[in-house]
């Protein structure tokens, strides 16, 4: 394995797990038994290597939802169940410490991070979405862009810290919930 992907495989397992803005420089060059010099070759910033961070988590997430969204054995309501267990799996894996700092104290990557999130459900959840209509399963009198723009935001509630405060739940929890609730409203019944 080369440096590079040492340092981002480290960094992404302590960022995700305890957030970046308690995880030091110093603490990854202690744990990656390199020179500071090395680390900061690779990545000139510690925003850098956030950012990176959330480009190889972003890479993992659209290669798990092409996969289950183009598994043409699966039903929709299959796909649907995967993806829900899929997404449910990542916000335990991501800590709410870590979806904090990014909203808090990079907001220039939260955005990005955002714009992000907002691409990958135009994309993946349009084609689970159209795929739900054309068995059925969804009504089909509702423009799907408006499903999408509902979607997208109804999944900003798990992300953001003010919610999981106000609600007192943890974002898989809210994830479950938003989702149930959003389902019964653009199923067939």
């Amino acid at each position: 394995m080369n440096v590079r992907t040492r340092i981002l495989k480290i960094a992404k397992q302590k960022f995700l797990k305890y957030g970046f803005y308690k995880v030091s420089m110093d603490s990854l060059v202690k744990e990656l038994r390199t020179s500071k010099s090395s680390l900061y070759n690779h990545f000139s910033s510690k925003d850098e290597l956030v950012k990176a961070v959330i480009d190889q988590l972003n890479i993992e997430i659209n290669s798990a939802l092409q996969e289950i969204v183009g598994d043409d054995k699966l039903s929709f309501k299959g796909k649907l169940i995967e993806v829900s267990k899929f997404t449910k799996n990542l916000l335990t894996s991501v800590s709410e410490a870590f979806l904090k700092d990014l909203e808090l104290n990079t907001p220039h990557i939260w955005d990005y991070y955002q714009q992000t999130r907002i691409d990958r459900i135009n994309n993946y959840y349009r084609k689970l979405f159209e795929i739900g209509i054309n068995e059925g399963m969804l009504r089909n009198d509702i423009d799907i862009n408006v499903i999408l723009t509902i979607y997208m935001n109804l999944m900003e509630l798990p992300l953001k810290s003010q919610y999981q405060e106000f609600l007192g739940i943890h974002s898989q929890n809210i994830y479950e919930l938003t989702t149930e609730i959003f389902l019964n409203g653009i199923t067939e019944k």
